[in-house]
């Protein structure tokens, strides 16, 4: 069962309190092609942690991993922080993540040259978005980075939602103009239209990714379930 057009999430989800055990709102096949992009990843680099669902399920999955990540809405980072005590290699900061983003320079430079998998997700209803920022300061600090944005617009399939809010819609359209010139980015979309989590619609997301020298490996079950590489 899926949706039979695309919707777009311009108001707040009453149940944007509530902690699912795994993340990425569960989508399978979302959560194997984070498989195949974090092993060569040191860090996993968030925005926007919500109760820390996300958070808590790559903390937990590669324990090897060091996961950062903020919420600036005090009651969701108490919760959060709940959602991810135990785990050694989570740690969240309670800012806005245009904030947050800038403050990696200052405090943790070394990430900078290092390969990170980042996972944008602070964007929503009812505010000016940091998304322009974020990827303006991710392409222009660091090296290399495979960068998935949530709620992403996903060209020819309305099955899968995405976010708008006032004149913002989370798209490439959108962000295009904030990635620094000259890094050859390569962008990658869903390809498939069957539910694939077992308690979210399907949500869109897109991968941009700069910086590599070889090539994704993508396993034999997504070579058909996504799109791409899309050069611009």
């Amino acid at each position: 069962m899926f949706f039979k057009r695309s919707f777009k999430r311009t108001a707040p989800d009453n149940g944007r309190f509530k902690f699912f055990e795994t993340g990425f709102h569960g989508d399978r096949y979302l959560l194997m092609l984070v498989d195949a992009l974090i092993k060569d990843c040191g860090y996993f680099i968030e925005t926007g942690a919500n109760v820390g669902s996300t958070l808590a399920y790559v903390a937990r999955t590669y324990p090897d991993k060091t996961c950062i990540s903020c919420e600036p809405d005090k009651d969701a980072f108490d919760e959060a922080i709940k959602n991810t005590g135990g785990l050694k290699n989570a740690i969240i900061y309670n800012m806005p993540s245009q904030d947050f983003i800038k403050s990696i320079e200052k405090g943790h430079k070394e990430l900078l040259e290092k390969d990170a998998l980042f996972w944008l997700d602070a964007h929503g209803y009812g505010f000016d978005w940091p998304l322009k920022d974020e990827l303006r300061f991710i392409t222009t600090r660091f090296k290399r980075a495979h960068i998935l944005i949530d709620d992403f617009k996903v060209p020819g399939l309305e099955v899968f939602s995405y976010d708008v809010y006032k004149a913002q819609v989370c798209s490439f359209d959108f962000v295009k103009d904030s990635l620094a010139p000259g890094r050859g980015y390569k962008i990658f979309y869903p390809d498939y239209t069957e539910k694939t989590s077992p308690h979210h619609p399907l949500v869109g997301w897109g991968l941009i990714e700069f910086g590599h020298a070889k090539e994704i490996f993508l396993p034999d079950i997504l070579r058909n379930k996504i799109k791409g590489p899309i050069h611009v």
